[in-house]
């Protein structure tokens, strides 16, 4: 429980998904690995890399945020900024495609999880039940269009200081209650304690690593025409 309540407080806006909604699903078939495998420690190694930096970015803008100006204005950093710092801090990790942040607990619907994300959900949650909680999840995921991924899979859980947005619904500030109405009027995300399970953080791992690009081709002299 102590990795989860570390984690949690750089996800305080971490989305989830209803129980009976799911995203558009591109899967065709998925299942889990084992992580300690060593045919699988690179892409584990990728996919933990590459979610220790997200949440020590996203970690940075909230609190600073908060600091600021308190947690509705977190709330902002965090629904318009959260995406578009990826593609920034995994610039040397051509082999992160994609990140994740999923729940079954809805915030924001464009986070539903798809068949493959769902089934790390619960499998999280019947480890939860026994009291044994995996500090990684890693799936080979085959989609449709017959390609091949790897995801890597973090649990995170609410820290006190995500209480201020995620908390129950009679604790937030009246300013913070207008702004989840306007940015998430479906919103589930509150009403939890710390340390209860929030969801996961999920990296996608291109199965190869991308090739370099071909040398440019060298034409060959002309013989200029006597």
């Amino acid at each position: 429980m102590k990795n989860l309540l570390i984690l949690s407080a750089a996800l305080a806006s971490i989305v989830a998904a209803p129980r009976t909604s799911l995203a558009a699903d591109p899967v065709a078939s998925a299942r889990f690995v084992d992580p300690e495998a060593p045919e699988h420690v690179e892409i584990r190694s990728l996919g933990e890399r590459a979610i220790d930096r997200l949440v020590a970015s996203l970690a940075s803008e909230a609190m600073l945020a908060v600091q600021k100006s308190g947690a509705e204005v977190a709330l902002e950093v965090c629904h318009l900024k959260a995406l578009p710092l990826t593609g920034q801090i995994m610039s040397d990790l051509p082999r992160i495609t994609a990140v994740k942040r999923t729940s079954l607990r809805l915030r924001s619907g464009a986070n539903a999880p798809d068949a493959a994300e769902l089934a790390a959900l619960k499998q999280v949650e019947k480890s939860l039940e026994s009291g044994l909680l995996p500090k990684v999840l890693v799936q080979q995921v085959d989609l449709q269009d017959r390609q091949t991924e790897w995801r890597v899979y973090r649990p995170v859980a609410i820290a006190p200081q995500c209480l201020a947005c995620h908390g129950p619904p009679e604790s937030l500030k009246p300013e913070l209650q207008v702004r989840l109405k306007t940015f998430y009027p479906a919103d589930q995300a509150t009403g939890y304690a710390a340390g209860q399970w929030r969801g996961l953080l999920r990296v996608t791992v291109a199965a190869d690593s991308p090739r370099p690009a071909p040398p440019a081709s060298k034409s060959s002299p002309t013989t200029p025409k006597k």
